[in-house]
C-alpha cells in the first residue's frame, strides 16, 4: 500500500455535527458552545497519512470534540478514491467497514 500512496494527492476530511441524542442534556452555556463548532465536513489535502493523522487529533482538540460529533477522518486521492479511515482516537484502519485491519505508520 505505501508504495501506492507515493506522489499521489491525498485529502483527509475533518468535520463534526451536533449530537441530537446528547444536545438536549446539555446546559445553556454547553449548548452556545456547541452550535459555535464548524458544522459539515471540509477535506483538506495533505502529504501522508501520518500528516493526516496529526491534522484530525488537532481539529479534535481544537474545536473540543467528542467521538460523538466527530464525522471525519476519511482519507481519499485525488479521483476520491477511498485510502484509509481514521477515527477519533487517531488510530487509521484500511477499510470503513469495522472489523478491518490498522495502518501502523
Amino acid at each position: 500500500m505505501k508504495l501506492q500512496l507515493f506522489n499521489k494527492k491525498l485529502f483527509v476530511s475533518l468535520g463534526s455535527e451536533i449530537d441530537p441524542n446528547r444536545f438536549p442534556q446539555y446546559s445553556n452555556n454547553q449548548k452556545f458552545q456547541e452550535i459555535q463548532k464548524p458544522k459539515g465536513i471540509v477535506y483538506f489535502e495533505v502529504n501522508n497519512l501520518l500528516e493526516a493523522k496529526n491534522l484530525t487529533q488537532k481539529f479534535i482538540s481544537e474545536f473540543d470534540l467528542s467521538g460523538s460529533n466527530w464525522v471525519g477522518g476519511r482519507v481519499i486521492d485525488e479521483k476520491n478514491n477511498f485510502i484509509a479511515q481514521i477515527s477519533y482516537n487517531g488510530r487509521i484502519w484500511e477499510s470503513e467497514n469495522y472489523p478491518c485491519k490498522e495502518i501502523e505508520i
